[in-house]
């Protein structure tokens, strides 16, 4: 059974079935890495542990259940557990259905060219964000090498260059006339199980038309391809059990670390299409899942970079701030972004609501977000401390089609506002809310996408009219 819901749903969601409320309860309220280190689980967690925050999405629960409703967090993606399958979608997609918010991010960040897809994502929610995680992990094994193993072939000529099989020999050439010797050797070569594996999810991404735009969106990812194709000769459609069953115990080169990964998403992919929907082990759990707040800060890591904000990573240490000048390797600190005397912070979730008036935003910062951008502004004798979050708020009379006359607004624009919620006592600064505006009812993704675009255009402007 599927079952469609979106993150921060806060309970409205009631499950359908006695089935699907039992499968769910395995996972519920489990922390995302004991479902990632169970080894019968093929479970992908973005940010990965080692890049992850200090609360990164390892210590989170993709989901919790009381009687029937499922409540969900900032967890998107999907998760497959015995005969249901849970996909989690942006709460700021699409009412219809469309979830092109989280596609589009996904595209983003993971750099595959929107606007060469010419068909929008299918119905199958989780083999969809499989497919667009595929061009990724196929870049990051192939700057490994091709992949090549030890492989023992058989043979039957006249070369011999291996080990004698009297067997293959006394069948294939009796009465020995034809000067042909059969043998078995081994070869290093780049035809093997793996790259057969990852050959056949080209073939079926490719013969899909929701999928087929993927593999060749940019040169880059169809000159991976072409190497793949290349290195692939004996490839047979017939073969594909075989090559699954090859590939499913890990038997990757320590060297070719990179492939592990992408083994595995290939079998993700491949046993939705072989296996069918529902058909999997019964205890094998199996899924994509993404912390709805990293995917929102690296989407917007690509527009703030261009305006000089630094993106501090607590993997490297570096961009940290320091809390002691007398201790300055101790309580280190680690903003989302900064630059000269600004400080943002990226949230996903909703900080502004309508007012009864209709004339300014309630805004509703949680308190911990804001003694910590505080905290970050004190620290570093910033001014200006900006949250960022998307929005469906259009700050605009939709009787007159006018902004607003509001003092409190900086700016106003169809794409984003930017919502001054006050000067700071004592040292001083001031705290704005930068709302980013989620396109509504586009005719198609294309239309989504093109809408981002401008939206994102005009937030880098508009970084400049607060002084960043």
């Amino acid at each position: 059974m599927r079952i469609i819901t979106t993150d921060n749903n806060c309970g409205r969601y009631v499950v359908p079935s006695s089935q699907a409320i039992e499968d769910l309860r395995r996972i519920a309220d489990c922390r995302t890495d004991s479902l990632v280190d169970k080894n019968k689980n093929d479970v992908w967690l973005f940010p990965a542990r080692e890049n992850s925050h200090e609360d990164g999405i390892e210590n989170d629960a993709v989901l919790s259940l009381v009687e029937d409703r499922l409540y969900t967090g900032n967890i998107m993606g999907f998760i497959g557990v015995g005969s249901t399958e849970l996909t989690i979608r942006s709460r700021f997609s699409d009412r219809d259905g469309n979830d092109w918010f989280m596609q589009y991010m996904l595209q983003k960040v993971f750099s595959i060219n929107i606007f060469n897809l010419k068909h929008r994502l299918g119905e199958d929610g989780a083999l969809d964000i499989a497919a667009l995680l595929f061009p990724y992990f196929l870049q990051k094994a192939l700057s490994q090498g091709i992949y090549r193993e030890y492989i023992r072939s058989e043979h039957n000529d006249s070369r011999v260059r291996g080990t004698i099989d009297f067997n293959a020999h006394i069948r294939n050439n009796y009465p020995f006339r034809n000067g042909r010797v059969s043998y078995s050797m081994r070869e290093y070569r780049y035809d093997n199980s793996v790259t057969q594996l990852v050959r056949h999810t080209i073939e079926f991404l490719r013969n899909k038309d929701s999928s087929r735009g993927i593999l060749y969106s940019m040169p880059e990812t169809q000159g991976y391809v072409k190497q793949i194709i290349d290195a692939t000769p004996t490839y047979r459609r017939g073969d594909l059990k075989k090559v699954m069953l090859a590939n499913s115990k890990p038997k990757i080169h320590p060297y070719y670390s990179e492939y592990r990964p992408l083994q595995k998403l290939c079998l993700e992919i491949l046993r939705r299409d072989y296996l069918g929907y529902g058909a999997a082990s019964a205890t094998r759990i199996h899924g994509v899942l993404f912390d709805g707040a990293w995917l929102w800060e690296e989407y917007l890591n690509l527009t703030l970079s261009k305006a000089g904000f630094i993106h501090p990573r607590n993997k490297t240490g570096e961009g940290a701030i320091f809390t002691f000048l007398d201790r300055p390797g101790k309580y280190k600190r680690f903003p989302d972004f900064k630059k000269d005397a600004v400080i943002a912070d990226a949230k996903y979730k909703r900080l502004a609501s309508p007012a009864a008036s209709d004339r300014r935003l309630n805004d509703d910062i949680d308190r911990e977000d804001l003694s910590q951008m505080i905290a970050y502004l004190h620290i570093t004798s910033s001014v200006t401390g900006i949250f960022i979050c998307p929005s469906e708020l259009f700050v605009m009379n939709p009787d007159t089609g006018e902004y607003y006359p509001e003092t409190d607004f900086i700016l106003r624009k169809e794409e984003l506002y930017i919502y001054k919620v006050g000067e700071l006592k004592g040292y001083g600064g001031r705290i704005l809310i930068i709302g980013v505006n989620i396109p509504k009812y586009p005719e198609t993704y294309a239309d989504f996408a093109v809408a981002m675009s401008k939206t994102e255009a005009c937030l880098l402007d508009s970084l400049n009219v607060i002084g960043c």
